[in-house]
């Protein structure tokens, strides 16, 4: 017995010091999975009807902090993707860096979230769900890009970003670069953003300056919305409908939703316009959507949506692992989702 107890005693010994190495890791993530029937029916052909299991924008992340004195401190973090429903996953594809933070802000290396793109996300009241607002408020600057240096500092309620990215895509392409500004206002019921994106990168891949305000006011559980988009056309050639930028995109969206106890019902509208040329033919775009969430506890939630649009791919925005798309022909897709969330 005293055997035992000396080797446990001398194994606990040599692993302390490891342990101790790795105490200011944090494991968090979000597991979110939904069971969805869609309803496709294009202008031109047949139309389909499938269901379909998705896993939209799970994942696991890894991030710790180190106190280096003086009110400094070293930060980093590792995020991926988890795609639950097929057995399959992408490591640091997700907001991932190695920083600094201290009274003058925080800077990040690595790969994260456009300034841009980080102000529609407090404001999309059906993020990562197949009725995410992306799929109408999407391209240009909102995303994630790689190879990006971050700037971000917050004070009373405040807060600026800026970004610079090398190359938004791949990391060796000449003249690629990208950057982005932000300028939020968060205090009690009120949110108000604005955020800009341009760049060499932009030229490259057919569209210019990317300009988004957004704004959220809560009052006695009722909580309004709104987004406004513009996104300027910059191809050099002329593009069929079907292309990534049809013309000039302008698009807004408005919302509501209402708590009351565990429930909270919420509904929202987007529409958008790519304003082509006699020969591009633009087109619209436009998505309605009304759901409920259920708070099962702190940390999850189960909720069904109904979502109906035209000329937009539904799932697209957040990522889902399975998308359907109505095309740019007066295409009419709907969907009834039924999904749940658990956040570590």
């Amino acid at each position: 017995m005293m055997k035992k107890i000396l080797a446990a005693a001398i194994v606990s010994a040599f692993a302390a010091p490891a342990f101790a190495a790795t105490a200011n890791v944090d494991v968090y993530g979000k597991l979110h999975v939904s069971v969805s029937a869609f309803d496709d029916q294009p202008a031109t052909g047949a139309g389909s009807n499938d269901v379909q299991i998705s896993s939209n924008a799970s994942r696991i992340g890894f991030k710790g902090a180190e106190d280096l004195g003086g009110g400094l401190s070293a930060i980093w973090q590792i995020e991926s993707g988890v795609t639950l429903d097929e057995k399959s996953g992408s490591f640091a594809t997700r907001n991932s860096f190695v920083g600094l933070k201290g009274g003058f802000g925080t800077v990040l290396l690595g790969n994260h979230d456009t300034p841009l793109k980080m102000v529609g996300r407090k404001v999309d009241l059906f993020g990562d769900t197949m009725a995410d607002s992306r799929n109408v408020l999407n391209s240009g600057s909102d995303t994630r890009v790689k190879n990006v240096a971050v700037y971000m500092y917050e004070m009373g309620g405040f807060g600026v970003a800026a970004a610079y990215s090398t190359d938004m895509d791949n990391g060796e392409a000449d003249d690629s670069s990208v950057y982005n500004l932000n300028a939020t206002y968060a205090n009690g019921p009120l949110f108000l953003g604005l955020g800009y994106g341009d760049g060499d990168g932009h030229e490259k891949a057919g569209f210019g300056q990317h300009m988004r305000a957004a704004a959220g006011f809560t009052m006695a559980g009722l909580k309004f919305v709104a987004q406004y988009d513009k996104l300027d056309d910059d191809n050099t050639v002329v593009l069929a409908p079907a292309a990534n930028q049809a013309g000039d995109f302008d698009a807004w969206m408005v919302g509501a939703a209402y708590t009351m106890g565990n429930i909270v019902l919420k509904a929202n509208y987007m529409k958008g316009e790519y304003d082509g040329d006699a020969i591009e033919a633009g087109y619209d775009v436009e998505q309605f959507t009304v759901g409920a969430d259920y708070k099962l506890s702190k940390r999850t939630t189960a909720y069904a949506l109904y979502a109906n649009g035209e000329n937009i791919t539904l799932g697209a925005g957040g990522g889902s692992s399975d998308q359907v798309g109505s095309g740019v022909a007066g295409g009419d897709i709907s969907v009834i989702s039924l999904g749940m969330i658990h956040n570590f």
